[in-house]
């Protein structure tokens, strides 16, 4: 009896660690470090150079919906305060790149080539708390990679030689309003800055800006009342617009202390595309207000 017991048990104990090895371990030290980040963070992306890929199939996450080859310990650990932004994790990379997250809920969050042969996964309503992230490969190769943590909507926004492009979603969203509205102000956190020059479509004004609108307006109106659009930061800001009719208008520092304002005196109703940039290029926090006060 004992003759056959032995094999088995030695068998087991070759097997167990295989299945251990294979088994993703969240809560490792993170191979390329971990950082911190606050909705409204800057500079934004958040970028981290890294190794992508591993020895382990990504496969086995997910649901099966995962793919790659991933590395055991997390290669990177985001600790994340969510406000009402939006929250992407993209990867940049020469080769077919993968992307696996576990989000703060335990859940696991897969994507292979939403950017091409870039993944990126998009979280609209983030959660606060701790994503730990895995940039994979296909087969055994290694390859280098970028890893971007962003709460701006296109990966190309901020890409060198891009173009101011109505079509695109606003970066921080939009609102409805009607003449009226309270509270008035309308304030929204903006992320100011880009690298598309403003003269690609207005010449008399500096500065630059992202490729998509940074937030939209839809404002009914009855042509007596204004509508006022400022911008207020610690740096020298711009702000652009493309209203109802199509013009464009554009301001530096006409609210004073550097602050860009654009008044409409009998604003029509319509959309109000609205871009915030900055005069030297850096990103820069900021509150857009709109208002009907003069």
């Amino acid at each position: 009896m004992s003759r056959f017991i032995r094999p088995v048990l030695a068998a087991c104990l070759v097997l167990a660690p295989v299945a251990t090895a294979q088994a993703q371990d969240w809560r490792g030290t993170p191979v390329f470090g971990q950082t911190r980040l606050s909705g409204g963070f800057t500079p934004d992306p958040h970028t981290v150079q890294m190794t992508a890929g591993g020895n382990n199939d990504a496969g086995q996450l997910g649901g099966g919906r995962c793919a790659g080859m991933i590395g055991n310990n997390p290669d990177y650990v985001l600790r994340y305060s969510a406000t009402d932004m939006p929250l992407y994790i993209r990867s940049n990379s020469d080769s077919d790149t993968t992307l696996v997250v576990r989000d703060p809920q335990g859940s696991w969050q897969c994507d292979d080539d939403t950017n091409g042969l870039s993944p990126e996964l998009s979280f609209p309503r983030p959660q606060s708390g701790t994503y730990h992230i895995w940039v994979g490969t296909y087969g055994n190769e290694r390859a280098r990679a970028t890893l971007e943590i962003s709460e701006l909507s296109d990966s190309g926004t901020y890409a060198s030689g891009g173009q101011i492009d109505l079509s695109l979603d606003s970066n921080f969203g939009g609102v409805t309003l009607r003449s009226g509205f309270r509270p008035d102000p309308h304030n929204i956190e903006i992320v100011a800055g880009g690298s598309v020059p403003i003269s690609s479509v207005d010449d008399s004004c500096p500065g630059s800006v992202s490729s998509a609108p940074d937030y939209s307006v839809t404002y009914t109106g009855n042509r007596n009342a204004p509508l006022v659009f400022t911008f207020v930061s610690d740096d020298d800001a711009v702000l652009l617009i493309n209203g109802p009719d199509g013009e464009w208008t554009c301001d530096d520092d006409s609210d004073g202390n550097l602050d860009p304002r654009v008044s409409y005196r009998r604003a029509q109703s319509g959309t109000y595309d609205i871009w915030v940039g900055t005069v030297g290029g850096q990103m820069a926090n900021g509150t857009l207000s709109v208002s009907e006060i003069n």
